[in-house]
């Protein structure tokens, strides 16, 4: 498997990186694979669903850099439903940039190019102070099911998130059409680093898919 890995990895890591992850994935039964015609991996962990599926490469997002690793799992939720969590930093700097395009008369390119959660940030309500409690003075999110979001940080996610290091990448937790996803920053994975991404998504998903169920029974 290592030498595979080595001819798709392009560099992107230190090679003492590529052969730790490919002996944890071999550890766990991990099928890993690389990415036809494209820099990137994806690794199969067995579970059912989306969230057995751990991808990286090219970002998809321009806000999290060339790089990112990414997760999905489905919630359960109205497919109406958005929402989206991030340090506070990362969202008020896309805040910023929304502000301008507005007043650079890029309409055009807002409505065609913007990633569908940024403009959430024009149209959604963000989550008060009050609800995000401790968590506000380093994250920020949007929602227009506010009472979920906030029921969703509470629990076992936002002392999670509480004590995420601050050099930790930056990320997005973006709630769409009955869907998690999350995705981090990441120029070249580590398996630390790629371990750090499953925990907080597996706690972001079950506390999802119980807010979702709160919801519903409500």
């Amino acid at each position: 498997m290592l030498k595979s890995f080595k001819q798709w990895w392009r560099g992107a890591s230190a090679p003492g990186d590529q052969a730790a992850l490919v002996a944890w994935c071999e550890a766990n039964g991990f099928a890993l694979r690389g990415i036809r015609e494209q820099e990137g991996f994806v690794i199969e962990t067995g579970q059912p669903g989306l969230e057995g599926r751990i991808e990286w490469g090219p970002s998809q997002r321009h806000y999290l850099g060339e790089h990112e690793l990414r997760l999905r799992g489905e919630v359960g939720l109205q497919p109406e439903a958005h929402a989206l969590v991030m340090p506070r930093g990362l969202l008020e700097a896309l805040e910023h940039e929304l502000y301008h395009q507005f007043t650079g008369g890029v309409q055009t390119r807002l409505d065609e190019e913007t990633p569908e959660e940024m403009r959430w940030l024009a149209m959604s309500p963000k989550l008060g102070a009050g609800l995000l409690g401790d968590l506000k003075s380093h994250y920020a999110g949007v929602s227009n099911l506010t009472p979920w979001l906030a029921h969703w940080l509470q629990g076992a996610l936002g002392e999670l998130l509480l004590v995420r290091p601050e050099q930790a990448p930056p990320f997005a937790l973006i709630v769409q059409r009955g869907r998690l996803t999350l995705r981090v920053a990441m120029p070249g994975p580590d398996v630390a680093s790629v371990q750090a991404a499953q925990a907080l998504f597996a706690v972001a998903l079950e506390q999802a898919r119980l807010a979702a169920q709160a919801a519903s029974e409500g």
